[in-house]
């Protein structure tokens, strides 16, 4: 995919004029890229203020109505999301050596759930929590403020904590965290 097909993609996502699978790969592509998500943060900031610039527009009396149950569908639709692990999108991770499968973006919630394997022994950089952390280990061996952690584990970082776990190559965890987390 080249830039221009990424740039319409970003235009296309913050008009919510996409898919959902496709908005979906845009913001996994973007919690990789900081550089991307800057952009689509800048043109959703744009897209929002365009109903503003125009005149009122009178609303049809039935729109609220349709309107309800059009959401009511698609919430029928859309209540359960999967993914086979056959549908897993592996792609380098922000820390190098890392490899990770986004599984799922709340932007309401500002959490992102993944699943991280280390390909090679890796220190994690010292961060900073917005909220909890959540790591469950899958495989391998993770070590985090001296403790040695194994497939079947959990661990649990407090919002405002800050560590530098150090991944054995193999290992391959789930984690759910901020978006907001902040390396230090």
């Amino acid at each position: 995919m080249n830039q221009k097909d990424i740039n319409d993609l970003l235009a296309l996502t913050a008009l919510t004029a996409i898919a959902p699978q496709e908005m979906q790969f845009i913001e996994e592509l973007a919690a990789t890229s900081p550089v991307i998500e800057q952009e689509l943060r800048s043109l959703q900031d744009v897209a929002a203020t365009l109903a503003y610039s125009q005149p009122s527009l009178t609303v049809p009396a039935n729109l609220k109505q349709r309107l309800f149950k059009r959401i009511q569908i698609e919430a029928e639709v859309l209540d359960i999301m999967t993914k086979r692990s056959t549908e897993l999108k592996w792609r380098k991770h922000p820390v190098q050596g890392l490899v990770m499968a986004v599984l799922n973006i709340d932007r309401d919630q500002r959490e992102i759930s993944a699943l991280i394997r280390a390909e090679v022994d890796v220190s994690y950089p010292l961060h900073h929590h917005a909220v909890g952390e959540e790591i469950f280990m899958i495989e391998g061996e993770l070590i985090d403020r001296g403790i040695t952690y194994k497939a079947g584990d959990h661990i649990y970082s407090a919002a405002g904590s800050t560590h530098s776990p150090y991944a054995i190559a193999g290992c391959m965890f789930f984690v759910r965290t901020s978006l907001d987390d902040v390396f230090l």
